[in-house]
């Protein structure tokens, strides 16, 4: 058998702290996931949550030390491509890890270009604890959570939470490689990225939602990038919410009345 149709054995997601999720079942996650419409601006996560969280953000999951490149780790296993999708994380409320703005490589192969198409002045050091496996680093330390909301077209949602993130696609080369066909691809690939993190947030007993207004170019201008290498495509908060009781919340699917 050629290599070229040997399929790429399924890998499983990383693991780093798991007793920071709540005794639900999948189940009982995917029922009860909601988009928040507001957080309460206190709550705050431990940093081992946060690095747990992130590495089931990861494509390739748990693979023995090599870089993150394919997408082997479900969901994103469905995606045929290798991942094209990073996270530009603003840390407002994360014990045990500075305030500050962060970068997620979900593509290894990407970092030595992110180093040098974003600000020469960004650190790019792993943070404290952070597992040998998650390719996190910290570009600046200080406090971003008004910074997060002006980009994300002051709405308050994105910094009232524990962590924001834009998800930055590498853009240009991909289209040119891959051809125009890629292009909505990308965003599939943020929205699968999207469907974790709200699922990786109640499961530990908090909440989520995307952000669909935002300015991509203030945003590109902090980060440092130029030209159309790398492009901003969606941005996301995660927190722990206040829910508005004048809202009605129905079960999503006929099940248990504790489903909704």
């Amino acid at each position: 058998m050629s290599n070229s149709s040997v399929v790429d054995p399924f890998q499983s997601s990383g693991t780093f702290s798991e007793s920071s999720y709540k005794d639900l079942t999948l189940r009982e996650v995917v029922r009860k996931r909601r988009s928040a419409v507001d957080m309460d601006g206190s709550t705050a996560m431990s940093k081992e949550t946060f690095y747990q969280i992130l590495l089931h953000c990861m494509p390739s999951g748990s693979h023995g030390g090599k870089k993150h490149v394919r997408q082997l780790a479900l969901p994103f296993r469905s995606l045929a491509w290798d991942s094209e999708v990073h996270a530009a994380l603003f840390v407002h409320r994360v014990v045990g890890l500075s305030k500050g703005l962060y970068f997620l490589v979900r593509n290894e192969n990407h970092l030595d270009d992110l180093k040098k198409d974003t600000r020469h002045e960004f650190k790019w050091v792993k943070p404290d604890g952070c597992p040998d496996d998650l390719p996190l680093y910290e570009l600046a330390s200080g406090d971003c959570r008004e910074l997060s909301k002006r980009l994300s077209c002051h709405q308050d949602i994105a910094c009232d939470g524990c962590f924001s993130l834009g998800m930055i696609a590498h853009f240009e080369p991909t289209l040119r490689n891959k051809g125009s066909w890629m292009y909505p691809r990308l965003f599939w690939e943020t929205g699968v990225l999207g469907q974790v993190l709200y699922l990786e947030s109640h499961a530990v007993g908090i909440s989520a939602t995307g952000i669909g207004c935002f300015f991509d170019d203030p945003v590109h201008e902090i980060l440092g990038l130029k030209g159309s290498k790398f492009q901003s495509l969606y941005h996301f908060t995660v927190g722990s919410p206040v829910v508005d009781k004048r809202i009605m919340s129905l079960p999503a699917y006929p099940g248990p009345s504790d489903d909704a």
